[in-house]
C-alpha cells in the first residue's frame, strides 16, 4: 500500500466522508452494474477506487489519469486485481486503438476540460460502435449559479442543454438520469422485497403522490450509445445508495451537536457581550464623571490663573513701588550720611568752641581774681620798660 494522496478538492479520495462520498460511490456502483463482463475504460480514474470496484464484475478495466503520482498510487494499492491496469495519459489524447472498449466511464471529468468536444470525440473513437458511455456532469444552474459558488478546479461547467448538444452528435441515443443527495423518510417492508415504490411529496402542508422526483438534479448522468439497442433496459428505476454505518446521518448528528454547542457558545458570548456592555456603560459613566471633574478642575484652574495673573500684576506694581522707595531710601540714606558727616564736623566745632569757652572762662575767672589785678601793674611796668629800651 502506498501513502494516500492529500485531498485538494480536485480528485475525490475514498477516505473522504459526507455527501461527496455518497455521490461518487453511488455513480460507480451504477457503472459496476451496467458494465458486467465488459472491457471498461475509466477516464480520469483518480485514486483508482472506482476502477477497482468495477473490476470486480467487468472483464477488464483500464484506468487513465493525467497525474503520474496518482497512477502510481493506484497501481500500488489495487495491484491485487489481475484484470485492472492504470495508465498515465491525457484524456484528450487517449493512447488506445480505435474501438478498444465496450464501456467507458467519465465521472466528473468534462467540467475540468477546456477542449470538451475533442474529449467526447476521443471517447467515441476508443469505444466500439455498439459501446456505451456513462458520463456525469454537475448541473451548472444548481451547482454554481443557485449557490453563487465557484469551483477553482472547474474549467467549464455545463447547463443541461449544453451537455445534450455536446453529446447528441457523437452519441444520438441518450438516457438521462438525475442525481442528488436528498433527505427522505423511508418506510419499507421489513425483511421483504419491495414490489413497488411510491414518491410522496409535501408542499404547503399538502401531501401528494408523484410518479417522478420533483427536485432538480445536482448532477446529470448520461448513458449514451450510437446503438439504441445497447442502452440498458433497467435504468427506469429508483436507485438508492446507503452504507451500513449511515455515515451521512452520523455526520448530520455530529453537525447538529456541533450546532447546539455553537448555539450555547453563542449564548455564552451574548452573556459576555451583555456584561461587557454593562462594564462599558459603567466605564462610559465614569468617563463622563471624570470629564465633568476635569471640566470643573479646568474652570478652577482658569480662575486660579486669573487670580495669579492679578496677583502677579499687583506684585509687579508693588515691586516697582518698592524699587522707587528703595531709590528714595538710598537717596535719604546718602543725605543722612552727609548730614551725619556735617553733624560730626559741627560736633567737632562745638567741642572746639566749648574748649575755647572753657579756656576763655578760665581766663575770665583768672582775670576776675585778685591775683590778676595784683600782677597787672607789674606787667604794665615790664611792658613799658621793654618798650623804652
Amino acid at each position: 500500500m502506498s501513502p494516500t494522496p492529500s485531498f485538494t478538492g480536485e480528485r475525490f479520495l475514498p477516505e473522504c466522508s459526507g455527501e461527496i462520498w455518497y455521490e461518487h460511490w453511488h455513480r460507480y456502483a451504477l457503472a459496476r452494474q451496467l458494465s458486467q463482463d465488459c472491457t471498461v475504460l475509466d477516464v480520469a480514474c483518480g485514486e483508482g477506487y472506482g476502477a477497482a470496484m468495477v473490476a470486480e464484475t467487468a472483464y477488464k478495466v483500464v484506468g487513465v489519469d493525467l497525474s503520474v503520482d496518482t497512477v502510481q498510487h493506484a497501481k500500488n494499492n489495487y495491484r491485487h486485481h489481475a484484470n485492472l491496469q492504470f495508465v498515465s495519459a491525457s484524456c484528450e489524447c487517449l493512447p488506445f486503438s480505435d474501438a478498444s472498449f465496450d464501456f467507458a466511464i467519465s465521472f466528473e471529468t468534462i467540467e475540468h476540460i477546456e477542449k470538451q468536444k475533442e474529449f467526447i470525440s476521443e471517447l467515441m473513437r476508443v469505444l466500439r460502435p455498439d459501446g456505451v458511455l456513462i458520463l456525469s456532469s454537475p448541473n451548472k444552474r444548481l451547482y454554481s449559479d443557485a449557490h453563487d459558488y465557484h469551483n477553482e478546479f472547474h474549467v467549464r461547467e455545463l447547463y443541461r442543454h449544453e451537455l445534450e448538444e455536446l453529446l447528441h452528435d457523437p452519441f444520438p441515443h441518450i438516457y438521462w438520469l438525475g442525481q442528488k443527495l436528498l433527505f427522505h423518510s423511508a418506510i419499507w417492508p421489513e425483511n421483504q422485497a419491495c414490489a413497488t415504490a411510491e414518491y410522496l411529496v409535501s408542499h404547503d402542508q399538502q401531501v401528494t403522490v408523484s410518479s417522478h422526483f420533483s427536485v432538480e438534479p445536482m448532477y446529470y448522468i448520461a448513458v449514451c450509445s450510437r446503438n439504441p439497442a445497447m442502452l440498458p433496459t433497467t435504468l427506469n428505476k429508483l436507485s438508492l445508495f446507503s452504507d451500513s454505518v449511515e455515515m451521512v446521518y452520523q455526520d448530520y448528528a455530529r453537525q447538529t451537536k456541533r450546532v447546539m454547542e455553537l448555539d450555547q457558545l453563542l449564548k455564552d458570548r451574548e452573556c459576555l457581550i451583555a456584561e461587557r456592555d454593562g462594564f462599558l456603560s459603567l466605564r462610559t459613566q465614569q468617563m463622563a464623571e471624570r470629564e465633568n471633574l476635569i471640566a470643573e478642575r479646568d474652570a478652577l484652574l482658569d480662575i486660579r490663573t486669573e487670580q495669579l495673573n492679578e496677583h502677579t500684576e499687583l506684585l509687579s506694581e508693588r515691586t516697582a513701588h518698592l524699587s522707587v522707595c528703595t531709590e528714595q531710601l538710598n537717596e535719604r540714606t546718602e543725605e543722612i550720611i552727609k548730614l551725619n558727616a556735617l553733624l560730626v564736623l559741627r560736633n567737632e566745632q562745638i567741642s572746639e568752641h566749648e574748649r575755647l569757652n572753657v579756656a576763655l572762662n578760665q581766663q575770665i575767672d583768672y582775670r576776675a581774681s585778685l591775683v590778676w589785678w595784683l600782677k597787672s601793674p607789674l606787667r604794665f611796668i615790664t611792658r613799658a620798660i621793654k618798650g623804652n629800651s
